[in-house]
């Protein structure tokens, strides 16, 4: 018997990519999905599915506020960017997760637990989570996909975050990793001691700024201290902000 499966993801992209770590999973039967809270609510108590792959960010009403709404109780692996360590306590319990971006093995683990347990939701579960995850803390650990690992990457090592092609790239010394979040979402989880957004297309780390260079029109340019020197222009309505933080 196949299992009844939505999947709640507020990004098309990352919608898509997990359809497609999930095609080989036979046991499964995807019958909806949603990129909205309160349609999610809607989805699941009409369609009672067995099992709801579930985002914790979303317009509308959160994962969170999700579980709280809805009457019928599936089994419920959440899609999060939250680093490990706030959701390893939960590993042993019947709530799983998969971790942004993932890879093809750890959806199929995730697949595996819900098949060996087949448990409902617990309230309790969720409200210890929701504890843990609520805390207020900002990233400070990033996971990337590379192979068929999960690489944590701290946020010492981050220089940059950009936009290109629909993607976001998280930036180190010399490489660029796909990283499973929009800028906007990661405006409200970079510590904004740290981070600051000085384009539409671009994040930077205040600590790996080498120098402020000014440019024609009255454009400035950023130069980072990775190993290109890349330099990153600020978009106007960004200027201000980039001065205050720097104290320029």
């Amino acid at each position: 018997m196949t299992i009844k499966t939505i999947i709640i993801e507020d990004e098309l992209h990352s919608r898509e990519r997990l359809k497609t770590l999930l095609a080989d999973q036979t046991d499964l039967d995807i019958v909806g999905e949603a990129e909205d809270g309160l349609v999610a609510i809607e989805l699941i108590d009409a369609v009672k599915p067995d099992l709801v792959f579930l985002d914790i960010q979303m317009p509308g009403a959160n994962g969170f506020e999700v579980l709280e709404r809805i009457t019928h109780k599936p089994q419920v692996i959440f899609v999060t960017a939250y680093d490990e360590y706030a959701i390893r306590a939960f590993e042993a319990n019947a709530i799983d997760y998969i971790l942004k971006p993932s890879s093809q093995e750890r959806v199929a683990e995730a697949v595996r637990r819900v098949l060996e347990r087949r448990e409902s939701l617990n309230d309790a579960l969720i409200d210890k989570l929701k504890a843990a995850i609520g805390r207020g803390d900002h990233m400070k650990r990033f996971a990337v996909s590379l192979a068929d690992e999960i690489l944590i990457i701290p946020e010492s090592e981050v220089f940059y975050f950009k936009a290109e092609d629909k993607c976001v790239l998280l930036c180190t010394t010399g490489r660029e990793f796909f990283f499973d979040m929009t800028l906007k979402e990661l405006e409200g989880k970079l510590d904004p001691a740290v981070f600051c957004r000085i384009h539409k297309s671009h994040i930077i780390s205040l600590d790996k700024v080498r120098r402020i260079q000014r440019w024609f029109h009255g454009d400035l340019l950023v130069r980072m201290e990775d190993g290109k020197r890349t330099k990153l222009k600020v978009g106007r309505s960004y200027r201000d902000e980039l001065r205050r933080r720097l104290e320029l």
